[in-house]
């Protein structure tokens, strides 16, 4: 045994190769039908075509004997657990229940942002870890991780957030009212409508142009992230100037947000004083 377990959920989009590379533990966040039997022709659906046809309807987040199974696995002395913001997600809760069921040291981190800006936190945490840092070390990477990780997406459609709640009322009439696709910034744990945008390739450009605003100093890691919209997600990659990774959206994220999502988070350097 020995050292600290980086513990998440899915919906964090860490590609699998970086999860293994960095031994981070990422929990299911599991996902229900009505009925995946069949479309119109009887043809079994699966479960990304189930997203597209809306017959996903739900997504179950880890209980807290799942958290408390990866924290007291072997090959550890202590864990990090790194959830979503607790303003959108209930995963918080549960992680910390479990924490004080342990009978190891375990910590929870919010990591006040969500999806790929999570697994940016993550991996901030994950590399701490690697690289021998005890239980406070990593701890405080996420921390400080957390603090400055920013993520900007543009949805294609509303429905999908406006039915699972995470998002404010007021933010998705103002972008309703505007008649154009839909632009979001979120960052410590709150979500702010951009400016209004007519087409894709200026929905493209308005993220970049808020990464850029951002990342004077430059970015400690970035990423792009989409949901099924791999070339606009290729584009954005482009503008960026390349990022450390391109992430696809699970199912369990699609559920709340729909096909059609693409975005970036990064982690801004701090400013030298």
């Amino acid at each position: 045994m020995g050292g600290v377990a980086v513990i998440t959920d899915s919906s964090t989009c860490i590609p699998s190769e970086l999860a293994v590379r960095y031994g981070i533990r990422v929990l299911p966040i599991s996902v229900y039908a009505a009925d995946l039997d069949g479309d119109e022709d009887g043809e079994r659906l699966s479960v990304l075509e189930a997203v597209e046809h809306e017959e996903l309807f739900g997504a179950s987040r880890p209980f807290v004997t799942e958290y408390l199974s990866a924290i007291e696995a072997p090959g550890c002395d202590a864990a990090v657990v790194i959830t979503p913001a607790g303003e959108f997600a209930a995963m918080f809760r549960n992680a910390t229940l479990a924490t004080e069921l342990a009978n190891r040291p375990a910590v929870v981190v919010d990591s006040r942002t969500a999806a790929a800006g999570q697994a940016l936190v993550v991996l901030a945490a994950a590399e701490r870890a690697a690289g021998g840092g005890d239980l406070e070390a990593v701890v405080r990477a996420s921390e400080e991780a957390s603090r400055r990780v920013e993520l900007v997406a543009s949805l294609a459609t509303l429905e999908p957030i406006r039915r699972s709640g995470p998002v404010p009322e007021a933010v998705l009439r103002a972008s309703e009212l505007s008649g154009t696709r839909s632009v979001f910034r979120m960052r410590d744990g709150a979500v702010e409508p951009l400016e209004a945008i007519a087409s894709g390739d200026a929905t493209l450009e308005a993220i970049a142009a808020a990464f850029r605003a951002s990342a004077g100093p430059g970015v400690e890691r970035s990423t792009v992230f989409h949901a099924g919209a791999p070339r606009a997600a290729s584009r954005l990659e482009e503008l960026l100037g390349g990022v450390d990774f391109v992430c696809g959206f699970s199912p369990a994220m699609q559920v709340h947000t729909g096909a059609g999502v693409v975005g970036a988070a990064w982690i801004p350097r701090p400013e030298t004083p």
